[in-house]
């Protein structure tokens, strides 16, 4: 009986252990056994025939006695129900259960909940899944580890497009304000604040030396505090500190100077000559500096020298220049050296010369009411109205503060005083009458002669200027006090 039970043991070992032969072996308990149980009971019981031409008396010898016939049945009948029973709970432990819970894993899977890998617990085709299943989850976790490190770099190259697209914009709009030609204070502003706005971590800085009495402040800083610079040393070379890059010698001082950062200096050149640097930094711990981003600061060292070059440009145009750019009229330069000159031909050749000048009383006002445009448009009618009422050997310019000054050579005092009156009444007339309507404005005059007010034209400059304030004071005075009385 030992030896029937271990080959029986060793029989079972040997079988096939895929899901088909267990498919197999459950369907032979819940259906192949129980069926032949029947047939047999039908074969016993219904057929008599069938059990007397096949002698199964021969063969179940206790189920002939027709007293055990009743327990026989009943015991078949359990013995099926037991063999069903095992059958179903062999299909579902072995079969149904495992590819339910790898259905569970696999729907965890799709849905990203669960990346773990899972255990090998069949030797099958449902082991086989298992495995496949596990490769496929490690390829995922590749894949997703791979599509986070592209979404990182997409991310960090979409900052870096941003960062260059605000850097060309603000060199649009450097190269804009530069050509208008913008107030150089403002230009240089935004170029250090456009470097600021690299990195928002980061700080930028400009240092200027004095350069031909240009009259913008030396230090600019954004992300730090300007008096840091005034201890910065200019130097004319390029300057590249970060963690693949120590610093240079010439760029030590300016690297102390700001709390030892990651640096970019660019120089500042006009006219071959340095006048000061451009700069970035950060604080970060190994930062490396990218050769894009070193090439875009030149490009605005670039910008900032030529902003520089071209305000001395500009300066230089308008000390060349001897024409007011409002009213067409000779400037304030051009009228006194036209007149120290007058003055040195007239004492040489003992002849008079005199000078005019105007203001127009009520202006300040008329601007407020009616706006620059407005006042300037009556500035230059009556400047056009001057220019009218003189000879061709005279010269009418336009002084700061809006005065208008006259130089009348070959003219004494006396004559001046009434070329002086005559223009005042007609230029006081012509505004009052003026289409647009500009009230309350009236021409006032002063007249000085070399060398009874003065011996140069400075002399004769300062004197009339006050006898004309004078009398613009005098007149606002009466002109209140009128109203007052009224």
């Amino acid at each position: 009986m030992a030896k029937r039970l271990r080959m029986g043991l060793r029989w079972l070992a040997l079988m096939p252990t895929g899901i088909r032969s267990k498919l197999l072996w459950a369907f032979v308990l819940m259906s192949v056994i129980p069926v032949v149980m029947l047939v047999l009971v039908a074969a016993w019981f219904a057929f008599p025939a069938v059990r007397e031409f096949y002698q199964l008396d021969r063969w179940f010898p206790l189920i002939a006695n027709p007293a055990a016939a009743n327990w026989w049945l009943f015991s078949l009948i359990v013995l099926t129900v037991l063999i069903s029973l095992l059958g179903s709970v062999y299909l579902a432990v072995r079969i149904i259960e495992p590819v339910i819970d790898l259905s569970h894993e696999a729907a965890q899977l799709a849905r990203g909940d669960s990346m773990a890998e899972l255990p090998v617990t069949h030797d099958d085709e449902l082991g086989d899944l298992t495995r496949a299943l596990n490769q496929l989850t490690v390829r995922i976790r590749g894949n997703m580890g791979e599509l986070k490190q592209f979404g990182e770099r997409a991310t960090q190259m979409n900052v870096e497009i941003q960062q260059r697209l605000v850097m060309f914009s603000g060199l649009l709009q450097i190269g804009e304000l530069i050509s208008q030609p913008a107030e150089l204070g403002l230009i240089l502003d935004l170029i250090v604040e456009r470097l600021g706005s690299i990195d928002s971590q980061g700080f930028s800085f400009l240092c200027l030396q004095p350069v031909d009495d240009l009259p913008v402040a030396q230090h600019r800083a954004q992300g730090i505090d300007a008096r840091y610079l005034k201890s910065i040393v200019f130097e004319s070379g390029h300057a590249l500190v970060d963690a693949a890059h120590p610093p240079a010698v010439a760029a030590r001082a300016a690297w102390e100077a700001l709390d030892r950062p990651n640096l970019i200096i660019q120089p500042l050149f006009v006219r071959n000559h340095s006048v000061g640097i451009l700069g970035v930094g950060n604080h970060r711990a190994g930062h490396q500096w990218s050769s894009e981003l070193v090439d875009l600061i030149a490009v605005f060292a670039k910008q900032t020298s030529l902003a520089l070059e071209n305000e001395l440009l500009l300066r230089k145009n308008k000390a060349l220049a001897v024409h007011d750019e409002l009213t067409g009229a000779y400037n304030e330069a051009h009228i006194r050296q036209r007149l120290g000159e007058e003055i040195k031909r007239a004492v040489m050749y003992q002849r008079p010369c005199a000078v005019a000048v105007f203001a127009i009383q009520g202006l300040a006002g008329y601007r407020a009411r009616h706006g620059q445009p407005e006042a300037d448009r009556a500035l230059k009618q009556v400047v056009a109205l001057i220019q009218e009422s003189i000879t061709d050997i005279d010269r009418v310019g336009r002084f700061s503060g809006n005065e208008i000054a006259v130089l009348l050579p070959e003219r004494n005092k006396r004559q001046a005083v009434g070329i002086m009156e005559e223009i005042c009444r007609r230029a006081t007339l012509a505004l009052a009458n003026a289409p647009d309507a500009r009230e309350h404005l009236t021409i006032l005059g002063e007249v000085a002669e070399n060398p009874l007010d003065g011996a140069t034209a400075e002399e004769l400059l300062t004197k009339v200027s006050a006898a004309l304030q004078g009398a613009l004071v005098r007149t606002a005075t009466e002109a209140h006090n009128r109203k007052g009385g009224a």
